[in-house]
């Protein structure tokens, strides 16, 4: 029996082990790409469709961003404009207010100045109440004007009654009942005209409805009492 010697090189089994697992490897993409393109994909078309639609969406997002600025600009214009349309219909509504205060103005120095075409005695030319700032509180204003033959002063006093209701009742308050010092009448004494100013505060619970206000001259041989009645002004 002969003994045979041979030589052991076990990095070459490995480097063929590795060249047949490229090999394969190879084979195996080279035959998923033939599928591929018998199937009719192309690669090299699949990846400039890509680039295209690459670029297409950054332009497309270009243009999002430059309409979401014009739609800021727009928004913000719209804004300005319809704050200074508010505010110009607050200025044309202060303003009305004005010229209807500025015509009973004119009216009531009107009714002084030509007195020929208004009747004799005393006039309630005007009855106004508003709020005082205080809680409950009102400031009214009377004007009191007169047109006689004679240029004499006119002398008197006015009695206030405010009508409203407490709860489920109708109730009268006098101006002693609500007047901060609980006065019973304001008097006055004038030749022309006088303007007859006052603070009041409601008890709670007390809603106001009418106002009627008698005039009451001390002169003599005069009209008989001048009585008036106003509504309570709503409030918005």
């Amino acid at each position: 029996m002969s003994l045979v010697v041979k030589a052991y090189h076990p990095w070459r089994s490995r480097l063929v082990n590795i060249l047949l697992l490229v090999v394969a490897l190879l084979a195996a993409w080279a035959l998923f790409e033939y599928g591929r393109y018998s199937a009719g994909f192309d690669s090299f078309k699949a990846r400039e469709q890509h680039d295209v639609l690459l670029k297409r969406a950054e332009v497309l997002q270009r243009q999002i961003d430059s309409l979401r600025e014009e739609k800021a600009v727009l928004e913000r214009d719209a804004q300005i404009k319809h704050q200074a349309y508010g505010e110009l219909d607050t200025t044309l509504k202060v303003l009305q207010g004005e010229i209807l205060e500025l015509k009973e103005e004119l009216a009531f120095y009107r009714g002084i100045v030509s007195p020929r075409d208004a009747a004799q005695g005393l006039h309630l030319q005007r009855f106004k109440v508003e709020p005082n700032g205080k809680p409950r509180g009102f400031r009214y204003k009377v004007i009191l004007t007169q047109v006689l033959k004679e240029d004499r002063t006119a002398r008197g006093y006015l009695l206030l009654a405010f009508e409203g209701m407490q709860g489920a009742d109708a109730k009268v308050l006098s101006l002693q009942d609500v007047s901060e010092k609980h006065i019973k009448e304001e008097d006055f004494s004038f030749r022309y005209f006088q303007n007859i100013e006052g603070d009041i505060q409601l008890p709670q619970g007390f809603k106001p409805q009418r106002v009627t206000i008698k005039v009451v001259s001390r002169n003599r041989s005069s009209q008989d009492p001048l009585e008036k009645t106003f509504d309570w002004p709503e409030r918005k």
